[in-house]
């Protein structure tokens, strides 16, 4: 019986991700329009930085990933992605790093990885009571990026 309840728990992840990349393109155009910009949304600096902070530790604790960060300079990673949010939502922050691909080549990460990735990012969004349409605009952004970061 669990198992299936995972199932659906998994299905119904799948099927938020894809309306929020659906969403997003629909998100980016009436947040310009009708409101404040993703950054202001995120709570500028500040609030990205809590967010990827509260992110970091969440996966930590989650052993479907946690082994690909054991060895990384977590202060440099909250940085270099705190600056690529912030750039990516339209903040004043200018991301320095390499490109998606060359920060991920070499590190072999696999669907199932980039999905816990993703499940990670959502309930830390939710966690910190990002308002859903951020959700579903920053995923819009970071989910094509999923083609230069894993399998390589």
């Amino acid at each position: 019986m669990r198992k299936t309840s995972t199932l659906s728990a998994g299905l119904g992840t799948v099927a938020a991700l894809v309306l929020a990349i659906g969403l997003g393109g629909c998100a980016k155009n009436q947040t310009q329009m009708n409101g404040p910009s993703l950054y202001e949304q995120l709570g500028g600096q500040s609030g990205i930085t809590t967010v990827v902070h509260a992110f970091l530790i969440n996966v930590g604790k989650d052993h479907r990933i946690n082994a690909a960060f054991a060895h990384a300079n977590l202060a440099h990673l909250q940085a270099q992605m705190v600056a690529y949010i912030g750039e990516k939502s339209g903040g004043p922050q200018i991301y320095t790093g390499p490109d998606m691909y060359q920060a991920h080549k070499g590190m072999h990460i696999t669907d199932a990885q980039w999905n816990a990735f993703v499940q990670d990012l959502g309930a830390t969004l939710k966690q910190e009571k990002v308002p859903e349409l951020a959700q579903s605009e920053l995923l819009g952004i970071l989910m094509p990026k999923k083609s230069e970061i894993v399998g390589h």
